[in-house]
């Protein structure tokens, strides 16, 4: 299984947008606060800010889960 993520993350204030590629296939995957500090190491209290300018890093971080709930 290849995984990866594609296009540009975005963070809107309250959800993560971003997109993870499967096998060539693209699925839109979103994360909001709560999951972002349940599952992103590192980033167990972010604030907005810091979740914005870290997206990518926290999008990446995240690709375990997206991939276990979209499988």
């Amino acid at each position: 299984m290849s995984v990866g993520c594609g296009r540009t993350v975005e963070w809107d204030g309250k959800v993560l947008t971003g997109w993870l590629v499967v096998n060539g296939v693209a699925t839109k995957v979103t994360a909001d606060r709560a999951t972002i500090h349940a599952c992103a190491a590192g980033f167990s209290d972010a604030l907005t800010w810091e979740i914005d300018r870290f997206r990518t890093e926290i999008f990446e971080k995240l690709m375990p889960f997206f991939v276990r709930h979209n499988s």
